[in-house]
């Protein structure tokens, strides 16, 4: 059923309910089932696809500090490079790329520091840099992340927050192989949703599709989506018990609120069961190496042999 079907089934049977209030249960009711377990059905995945970081080696860049404007020597830069990051070997700051007017000029998000020690308008000439990407979009429906493979190996990543990768990882001035990631949102309040993002650490210094997994966000009824649906696993009679029993609550008729919230903890329960069951994999029973290791062996003297069936061999 689909959103606003959901809600006509609710209002014809509760009309004294206002329709805000019919919403509200609606989707108070699909989040209990949403946060009841750790749904399959609601884990997704996708992959990153990290940019590798350039470490320059004939090339070389002129910044000033004070100054926002870089010019480079034998460089080629291109508008690509608008929103990487830009630092200096031996810096301890990193900075954004806001702008880059040419193959040979770009401009920083904001003036040039050094080490913070030298008198503004000094300028450092002939220096290596390095441009290198470590934060990235993530999908629109990202409630949160479970797990980062390292496409290489096939191990996890170390999941963090973004306090403790602050607190951990100092300075981004190093690329690497990731070996950890904190997920972090990237919008002011004036202007939501907020934007999901993944930093990685240290940042990325080859290009390659990180497997992300991840739990979708399950899109609630805004009043207005009457169009949409609930994730396909989530039980339309379990939402309509689930809201009902609120809506008699609401009323103060606790005898049907009771018998409503029975049915939908049994039909949520139902779920649960079903779930459960996809997860319980059978393993075939087999037999221990070393009572096995010999076949392979023998199969190799037959073919050698030009053994067949009833000839000695293995048939």
């Amino acid at each position: 059923m689909t959103w606003g079907q959901l809600r006509f089934s609710l209002q014809t049977s509760a009309p004294g309910v206002s329709l805000d209030l019919i919403d509200e249960f609606l989707n108070t009711t699909y989040e209990e089932i949403l946060e009841a377990t750790d749904w399959q059905g609601a884990k997704y995945h996708a992959t990153i696809q990290t940019t590798a970081a350039y470490q320059s080696t004939t090339d070389s860049v002129t910044a000033t500090i004070g100054s926002s404007s870089v010019t480079g020597t034998g460089t080629a830069w291109s508008s690509g490079q608008i929103g990487q990051k830009f630092y200096i070997p031996g810096d301890a700051v990193i900075y954004t790329i806001a702008n880059v007017s040419g193959v040979g000029a770009l401009t920083l998000d904001r003036g040039y520091e050094d080490n913070g020690v030298d008198a503004g308008g000094t300028v450092y000439s002939g220096k290596p840099y390095v441009f290198m990407q470590n934060v990235y979009t993530l999908p629109s429906d990202v409630r949160s992340i479970v797990s980062v493979l390292d496409p290489v190996s096939s191990f996890p990543l170390n999941g963090m927050s973004k306090d403790q990768l602050d607190q951990s990882a100092g300075p981004r001035t190093l690329v690497n192989d990731p070996d950890s990631y904190a997920p972090i949102e990237d919008s002011s309040e004036s202007s939501p949703p907020a934007l999901k993002q993944i930093e990685f650490f240290p940042p990325p210094l080859h290009a390659r599709g990180m497997v992300v997994e991840y739990v979708h966000l399950g899109v609630f009824f805004d009043g207005t989506s009457t169009s949409g649906s609930p994730l396909p696993f989530v039980s339309s009679s379990v939402l309509l018990d689930g809201a009902r029993a609120k809506i008699f609550l609401h009323l103060e008729s606790a005898l049907k609120a009771d018998r409503y919230q029975r049915a939908f903890e049994k039909g949520r329960d139902r779920i649960l069961l079903v779930e459960h069951a996809q997860r319980r994999v059978k393993v075939a029973t087999r037999m221990a190496p070393r009572f096995t290791r010999h076949r392979l062996e023998r199969a190799s003297r037959g073919n050698n042999n030009n053994w067949g069936p009833g000839a000695g061999g293995p048939s």
